[in-house]
């Protein structure tokens, strides 16, 4: 039978993959009998009907693009800070960093007066097929950096990694490809041998990255969405129950009608990057010091740049002792460690973590806004500056 691959999904005779379609319709059936069934509830509790509220609302401007990659300044008065990047995972919407303006970690950013930047992966398509781990983390990070750094006119700036973002800064960094200030390594996945399922399934031994790839080009949500939601079965059906009892709270429905809208809007992972990032957790090479991205080895333990790690006690994803790695695998870099309860989502938006933990890391990063200083002489290997 004659197939074509177009946006990353296997086409014959002109007709999408099935399961893709079955999968968008179930998203759509499952969003609108959940909507139904709140405003039901609400009735029958006279209150007002909702709908889905607006997300990732908070204004942006495109200043450069490359591939399907592209980079956004939020818009703000000018600011005398160092300029901030934001960068996300290759899978999901950048705009849980700015779900819903309550919770909405860009807004707490441009707040405090800093100058906020996004480097949204945008949606791969056939031609990302063959881009890998060293495409994104040491050519376009690097670019989209150095493009906010010009623009800016900064001579550094800091980045923001969440999750896989977290983990090509921390790369770009070790390869020197980065002009950063500070790094903050939120949820950050370092050491992959650890507990937690996401592991233990990528390192199966049945399990062949490459029969994704070689059928579909990308890793489709389809796949990949499933996946993740039974790495927490409970969550799924505790969530519903939570909500039950919270109807009448407008403000929670909201929050929680928004957080379902992040949730199902799921995105391909390039195929390339998605077979390496198993091998990754197959091999453990990046806390091993054996990972080279093209001709680079990368070795954390180069990294000077000062680090702040946000860790979830209860993330699942990521769990905590894979993040905290970094402590040791990279001995001269200052570092930092703050600790929430919680998982990996509610990193950027529970109300814990706006409550408390974003205003210390808008301090972290003031504190580390002062202009490059003359080079100090060399330390002994496990100072700390």
């Amino acid at each position: 039978m004659m197939q074509a691959q177009m946006n990353g999904l296997v086409r014959t005779h002109g007709f999408s993959d099935p399961m893709a379609d079955a999968f968008r319709a179930a998203q759509q059936i499952y969003k609108a009998g959940l909507l139904a069934h709140v405003n039901q509830r609400r009735k029958a509790l006279r209150k007002k009907a909702l709908d889905w509220p607006e997300v990732g609302a908070t204004p942006k401007r495109p200043f450069w693009t490359e591939g399907s990659a592209t980079l956004y300044r939020y818009d703000a008065p000018a600011s005398r800070k160092r300029p901030l990047l934001l960068v996300c995972s290759l899978i999901n919407r950048p705009y849980v960093l700015d779900l819903l303006e309550e919770r909405s970690v860009v807004r707490r950013l441009l707040a405090s007066g800093r100058d906020v930047w996004l480097l949204d992966w945008g949606d791969p398509t056939e031609a990302d097929r063959g881009k890998g781990l060293a495409e994104y983390a040491l050519e376009l990070l690097p670019a989209a950096a150095e493009e906010v750094r010009r623009r800016a006119s900064a001579d550094r700036i800091h980045v923001l990694g969440y999750c896989m973002g977290g983990t090509f800064a921390l790369m770009a960094a070790a390869a020197g490809r980065l002009p950063i200030e500070g790094l903050v390594a939120m949820a950050t996945p370092v050491a992959l041998h650890d507990s937690g399922l996401l592991s233990v399934w990528s390192r199966t031994p049945g399990f062949d990255p490459g029969e994704v790839t070689r059928a579909y080009g990308h890793a489709p949500p389809h796949l990949l969405q499933p996946a993740f939601k039974m790495l927490d079965p409970v969550g799924m059906a505790t969530k519903l129950v939570h909500l039950e009892e919270r109807l009448e709270d407008d403000d929670f429905v909201r929050f929680f009608l928004a957080m379902e809208t992040w949730l199902e809007d799921s995105v391909s992972f390039p195929g390339r990057a998605f077979a390496e990032w198993v091998e990754l957790y197959r091999t453990d090479a990046l806390a091993r010091g054996e990972l080279k991205l093209g001709d680079r080895l990368i070795d954390l333990s180069k990294i000077e740049t000062p680090i702040l790690s946000l860790i979830a006690e209860g993330d699942y994803i990521t769990p905590p002792v894979s993040s905290l790695a970094i402590e040791t695998l990279a001995p001269r870099a200052e570092q930092r460690v703050i600790k929430l309860k919680g998982g990996h989502i509610g990193l950027a938006t529970g109300a814990a973590a706006h409550g408390k933990m974003w205003p210390e890391v808008g301090e972290w990063l003031a504190s580390h806004d002062a202009p490059d200083v003359p080079a100090r002489a060399p330390k002994k290997k496990g100072a700390r500056r």
